[in-house]
């Protein structure tokens, strides 16, 4: 891989930036992050490497992605035994498609927001590595980054001593201090993401002149970059060649999240990346794009997701492409959150950190409806 000379875990510093928490005490948030920056490395170079080869097998054509898992991980439920739930729920999911299976898990402790505060005047909550969902406790807190490592390291010990099919961990990066403290070097310049086996950027912080791309494009790591309505032809193109400078396989992955009544824009994209022969494969977030609200709930309805997933399909085979991935927010826990068939919320079972998601039920009537669309492709094929 290409890693530029002048790039370092610190040259992000230099780069606009957007959505970083704002630290009251900035002594006591230097020297937080310079004791993350003394803990050893969570994951190993040859884990990453070997997850890089997974993904190299994707970029070719020849395996298929579940992403799943929690909107926001919460620290109450980083214990062994939410874990071992979590990673068997994955699991299952992905035996049904054969599916190469990374869990939106051990790290997904920080969300970026459009709104600094609530209506109410309230900071809003950004995730359990910047602040509390207690309403009384929304200070950006540096100590809560000591335990996002705790509890990340905790949670990939856990995975290693799952006995199930093969597991990879993911995490958006967003919070670059505290990512940037788990930057390791491997010999020969090469530096890698400790914490995640595949950390993506936001559709939020993409821009290829700002702070996240020119963090991210330095490690070793397979990366996923999220495009919503806003991306544009140059902003893609740019964003993708900075990434993926060699054109490698296994590098960057597009997460497309545009939502059901504007996929068509997935036409231009897919053009652009043909324009410049951009070595980039397609995941499906339909989940961010479909947002609605529900008595002061944030839902979404099943029938939104299963007909942009279809679309999604539809799309790729008409531009002889082929799905890469599908990125779910889900749980195995029976809540109530995102509905079909016009049924109500049942507001004690909504019990998200952050937006709605799937319960085992729904996620499993979408993954075995994604069998459907995969096996009509490969007859097709």
């Amino acid at each position: 891989m290409n890693q530029e000379k002048e790039w370092n875990m610190d040259s992000w510093k230099k780069y606009p930036i957007l959505q970083q928490p704002i630290y009251q005490d900035q002594h006591l948030y230097q020297e937080t992050i310079q004791k993350l920056r003394k803990l050893p490395g969570i994951l190993s170079f040859d884990e990453i490497n070997n997850f890089k080869n997974e993904m190299k097998k994707v970029s070719k054509g020849e395996r298929f992605v579940l992403q799943l898992g929690d909107c926001a991980e919460i620290y109450n439920e980083c214990t062994e035994e939410h874990w071992k739930e979590k990673f068997s729920f994955y699991d299952s999911m992905g035996q049904i498609l054969n599916a190469i299976v990374i869990g939106r898990t051990c790290g997904q402790f920080a969300k970026p927001r459009t709104q600094l505060h609530e209506k109410d005047g309230t900071l809003n909550y950004r995730g359990d590595l910047i602040n509390s969902l207690s309403i009384d406790d929304r200070d950006p807190d540096p100590l809560r980054l000591l335990l996002g490592a705790h509890y990340s390291k905790k949670g990939i010990d856990t995975l290693h001593k799952y006995e199930g099919q093969q597991l990879w961990v993911s995490h958006e990066c967003l919070h670059l201090g505290y990512e940037s403290a788990f930057v390791k070097l491997h010999d020969e310049n090469q530096y890698y993401l400790s914490n995640t086996h595949f950390p993506w950027i936001g559709d939020r912080t993409r821009l290829y002149e700002h702070a996240h791309s020119n963090f991210i494009k330095g490690i070793l790591n397979p990366i996923g970059i999220k495009f919503g309505q806003t991306i544009n032809k140059n902003e893609f193109i740019n964003v993708i060649k900075l990434l993926n400078p060699k054109n490698e396989d296994g590098r960057v992955f597009a997460i497309i999240r545009l939502g059901k009544n504007k996929l068509d824009k997935l036409k231009d994209i897919i053009s652009w990346k043909n324009d410049e022969k951009l070595n980039v494969s397609f995941f499906l977030d339909p989940m961010h794009g479909n947002g609605l609200e529900m008595n002061g709930h944030k839902i979404r309805r099943i029938e939104d997701i299963m007909f942009e997933i279809q679309y999604f399909f539809n799309i790729l085979e008409q531009n002889n492409e082929k799905p890469a991935g599908l990125h779910l927010e889900c749980t195995p826990y029976d809540v109530s959150e995102c509905i079909e068939n016009e049924e109500d919320i049942n507001p004690k079972m909504y019990t998200t950190a952050c937006d709605p998601r799937l319960n085992f039920r729904q996620a499993r009537k979408i993954v075995v409806f994604v069998n459907t669309l995969l096996k009509k492709l490969k007859i097709k094929q």
